[in-house]
């Protein structure tokens, strides 16, 4: 089963607090909802997940969008085992659970892995970056990112510096334009 993370941005949501890029946020937490905010550019903006998928709280980027319901023609299980989501799963996964499949999540920082047929589990993720290097870029010329413990986070120069990139990994933030 894949999972599916469509939609359009809606509407920016200036009241939630700051956020990190690229996090997701579900609306409701009852996965009832279609909706789900994401972070972009420092801003929440609210998006959807499309038909038939509704938000559901977990993963590495802290939300997903997954099917509304168990297809209808769901394989039986055996309490006991376990399958990824599908692939992108966002850490998350299905448990077999009294005969019915159920979703879980691994949590943060961590992702499903296939071991077999009916086998899965939680690892860690691997890292996106190697913690301490940075490199410039964003929408404007004074952003960078650096990386922290595996994850990239946006950072800005003082207002009117710009990025610039410099051996090692590193950026250095140049005063004027």
């Amino acid at each position: 089963m894949l999972l599916a993370v469509l939609g359009l941005a809606i509407l920016a949501h200036a009241e939630q607090p700051s956020c990190r890029e690229g996090y997701r946020q579900c609306q409701a937490q009852d996965r009832t909802s279609p909706f789900y905010y994401r972070c972009g550019s420092g801003q929440w903006s609210l998006y959807t997940c499309g038909n038939g998928y509704t938000c559901s709280v977990g993963g590495g980027t802290g939300a997903a969008c997954v099917p509304s319901a168990p297809p209808i023609r769901q394989p039986a299980c055996i309490d006991g085992q376990r399958r990824c989501a599908g692939p992108g799963n966002d850490g998350l996964y299905y448990l077999c659970s009294g005969g019915a499949w159920k979703i879980y999540t691994c949590g943060n920082g961590y992702e499903c892995k296939q071991t077999g047929p009916l086998q899965a589990v939680c690892s860690a993720a691997a890292p996106q970056c190697q913690s301490g290097t940075q490199r410039c870029g964003g929408q404007w010329p004074g952003q960078y990112y650096s990386c922290d413990n595996g994850r990239w986070q946006q950072n800005s120069c003082n207002p009117g510096d710009r990025c610039v990139n410099i051996p090692g990994d590193l950026i250095n933030c140049a005063v004027g334009k």
